[in-house]
């Protein structure tokens, strides 16, 4: 096995110049807008401004500018999975009356929303009226407000 040659260094100095430095953001923000990564070109300036202000590691600002785009994806995925569910009203557990609902148990809707029984693979039967009319439970409930959505397909 015979060792890779070392690359020159491509950093850049702290030398450049107000308009080299005002190229190269607008470069990179090109990149990041061909790589369809727009919530992290718009949050660039503001996470350079931090790195800069801060003293951070050039290894903490991309953790950081990417972590903006993590969560934008998240953000898009669930709102898509939401969209295909075709619920028509959005609810949470939160929302939910208990008290308009005779017979049920806050500790177990409470629990139903943690959404351990999809990692243990527990089924959960359901009995009982569709509709209650008057009351919150005339809406479709979002069970986990969408947390259990990031790890699972749910149709």
């Amino acid at each position: 096995m015979t060792p890779t040659p070392r690359t020159k260094k491509t950093t850049t100095t702290t030398d450049e110049t107000p308009s080299t430095s005002a190229s190269r953001y607008q470069q990179l923000r090109s990149h990041l807008a061909a790589l369809n990564l727009h919530a992290c070109a718009e949050a660039l300036p503001a996470v350079l401004d931090q790195a800069s202000a801060e003293g951070l590691s050039l290894t903490v600002a991309l953790e950081r500018l990417l972590a903006v785009e993590v969560e934008a994806s998240t953000a898009r995925r669930l709102a898509g999975r939401l969209r295909f569910a075709c619920i028509p009203t959005p609810a949470t557990l939160a929302d939910f009356d208990v008290d308009a609902a005779a017979g049920i148990d806050r500790k177990l809707i409470d629990e139903l929303g943690t959404c351990r029984y999809l990692e243990s693979a527990t089924n959960i039967l359901l009995i009982g009226p569709g509709v209650i009319e008057g009351s919150n439970a005339e809406r479709p409930c979002y069970a986990c407000s969408g947390r259990c959505c990031d790890r699972y397909d749910v149709r």
